[in-house]
């Protein structure tokens, strides 16, 4: 029981960094690299404005 609950500790850290770091790499895009993901810089600084359990 200790070790899932530990192991569910190390998953969920392990996703927030993951999502950190994809939050990093479209932010720091250019607004060609976003046009050609379909996004705008827009979307971008929506997604990175939201509280953090609506992501």
């Amino acid at each position: 029981m200790v070790v899932r609950a530990w192991q569910a500790l190390v998953d969920l850290i392990r996703i927030r960094r993951e999502r950190s770091r994809a939050r990093d790499r479209l932010a720091a895009m250019t607004e060609r690299e976003l046009l050609d993901l379909g996004m705008t810089r827009s979307e971008i600084a929506y997604e990175l404005h939201k509280p953090r359990r609506r992501r």
